[in-house]
């Protein structure tokens, strides 16, 4: 329209129709062909989580300040969120959908955030259900075994833990340098596991003071979480002048003297989270790590953000080199390498190291450390309980081992992951035996739960923003120290971070689709919008306007 009309008087406007009455007289809804459900849905970040936390749930919360109910909420799934936010490699942030917007969350910084404050704000579950009268062993404290004995204990269940080693803890305390996971943290979790009735005797080791077989009829139900401690042997000449990857771990972080690394030229071998931990160690002790690794970085199992970091550190990384024997020499260790070139992809999907002909030398060094992997120490175990690869074996799905009433899981049945996989071992197992003491199927199937993809959410609500980092100490800095590289958000930082969130498949109420609908068909009742399809014509604005993918027509 090029020329605006404009009236003089009302008796120039056209005849129009109106309506004296109420428009709820006629019920247009059944105009509709389609009609709008509202439904809460899995975000990505959520469904990659393996504990299947509902993050934008709590962050919600965050925002709104109200930090008991963020915990609540995060605590369900989560019950060590102040070590998963320090040591977890966040799948959930692999999965966020705002990283093809901009930049994505800092998802395990604000689960630290909030755990934090829950080990400042103290005891976490304010009521511990009636006790069942049932009796549940867990023999081992590592993630695994801590996360067990929470589902377990919040359930009503009397859960007595056995750790061989003086202090609980398992690969959170001998395993992770301080400078990742501060010892404190681990000891403020253990008081609350204390506080909720857990009972913790250490110095119990499985086939040395005790077998499985002689506590069944104690308790009602056994969970192994033993993790994996055993080196993988290199079988290679040599081999026993090496020392191992994490015995040295270990010895650094029980306080033991290591003077003798200190300006000592030290190969690593292996590609790694537990060669990462030992070069970085060595690094802060002042001696001269290198890592040896066979094939390129790019098929190194460490976590990429350990492995920048590592270099970063100044650590030199020889890759595509195999140590084919090793022999001492004038108080010296002489290596000898194979130089390597890939292959074809082998079974794990890697391209597979091959020796190059002729391609030999040899590196002389101080110390040499191999850090190819760990393996579960299976001799504690009678044969029923073992797989037919003669590997312990627990049921992926339940932990349910085949000798009835002992379940497994962790590290010990999965071999060497993170952390938060071996916490969701324990989070189904523990689900499985409380089932299994109630006398109930334990084998139950749970459709996965509607994901929201990128695609759903409506960015035009959004503006980009750079993401909300915590501060970090500077290479310089933390070469020279033990003390934790990177520090815990603020509040306000965590509340701007939070912010940033899509909240994909979760309503926090923005009120979007109450404003647009043209037909006043959105009703508004305790913060929620739900549907009136006697005048929702489905016209689909509601939809189009969400920005979080909770709405579709159908």
């Amino acid at each position: 329209m090029d020329k605006r009309i404009s009236y003089k008087d009302i008796n120039e406007l056209p005849e129009v129709a109106l309506s004296t009455g109420s428009t709820k007289v006629l019920k247009t809804g059944s105009w509709k062909n389609l009609k709008p459900v509202i439904e809460d849905k899995a975000a990505p970040c959520s469904k990659a989580c393996p504990l299947g936390t509902k993050i934008p749930q709590y962050f919600f919360y965050i925002i709104e300040k109200n930090l008991d109910r963020a915990a609540d909420i995060l605590l369900e799934k989560n019950p060590f969120p102040a070590i998963t936010g320090r040591v977890c490699p966040a799948f959930c942030q692999i999965g966020c959908n705002r990283k093809r917007f901009d930049e994505r969350i800092s998802i395990r910084e604000l689960e630290r955030f909030v755990g934090d404050y829950i080990l400042n704000r103290g005891y976490k579950i304010k009521e511990i259900p009636s006790d069942t009268g049932k009796k549940i062993l867990v023999i081992g404290s590592g993630p695994a075994g801590m996360a067990a004995s929470y589902f377990l204990r919040i359930k009503g269940h009397s859960v007595t833990i056995y750790e061989r080693e003086s202090l609980p803890g398992g690969v959170l305390r001998y395993g992770i340098p301080s400078y990742r996971l501060p010892k404190d943290i681990l000891d403020r979790e253990f008081d609350m596991l204390y506080k909720m009735g857990i009972k913790i005797e250490t110095n119990k080791a499985l086939g040395k003071d005790f077998s499985i077989d002689e506590l069944r009829d104690k308790f009602d139900a056994i969970f192994i979480a033993i993790g994996a401690w055993v080196e993988k042997k290199m079988k290679i000449e040599g081999e026993d002048l090496m020392l191992s990857g994490l015995h040295f771990l270990k010895e650094v972080n029980e306080g033991k003297d290591i003077s003798k690394f200190i300006g000592k030229k030290v190969a690593c071998i292996g590609g790694g989270n537990v060669a990462m931990d030992v070069v970085r160690t060595l690094k802060r002790i002042k001696a001269n790590p290198e890592i040896l690794y066979r094939r390129t970085e790019a098929e190194m199992p460490a976590l990429e953000e350990e492995r920048e970091k590592a270099k970063s550190d100044g650590i030199p990384f020889h890759l595509l080199v195999l140590p084919i024997k090793a022999q001492k020499k004038n108080d010296k260790i002489v290596l000898t390498l194979q130089k390597m070139q890939l292959g074809e992809p082998d079974s794990s999907g890697r391209r597979r190291p091959i020796p190059i002909e002729g391609a030999v030398y040899e590196e002389e060094y101080d110390f040499v450390i191999k850090a190819i992997g760990e393996e579960a120490d299976r001799s504690a175990l009678p044969s029923e309980y073992l797989g037919d690869d003669g590997w312990p074996f627990a049921d992926k799905k339940t932990g349910a081992m085949k000798v009835k009433g002992v379940f497994a899981g962790g590290d010990f049945i999965q071999g060497p992951s993170t952390v938060v996989e071996a916490e969701s071992w324990a989070q189904k197992a523990a689900e499985s035996i409380d089932r299994f003491l109630k006398g109930e199927d334990i084998n139950v199937r749970e459709a996965p739960p509607k994901t929201v993809s990128f695609m759903l959410i409506n960015t035009d609500y959004f503006n980009k923003e750079k993401a909300v980092h915590p501060f970090e100490l500077s290479v310089e800095e933390r070469i020279q120290t033990f003390d934790e590289e990177v520090k815990t958000l603020q509040e306000e930082m965590a509340i701007k971070e939070a912010k940033r969130c899509f909240s994909c498949g979760y309503c926090n109420s923005c009120g979007n689709c109450f404003v647009y609908c043209p037909d006043m068909s959105i009703l508004w009742k305790d913060n929620r919008p739900s549907v009136d399809y006697d005048f929702c014509k489905g016209c689909g604005i509601c939809a189009k306007e969400c920005p979080r993918g909770i709405i579709q027509m159908v």
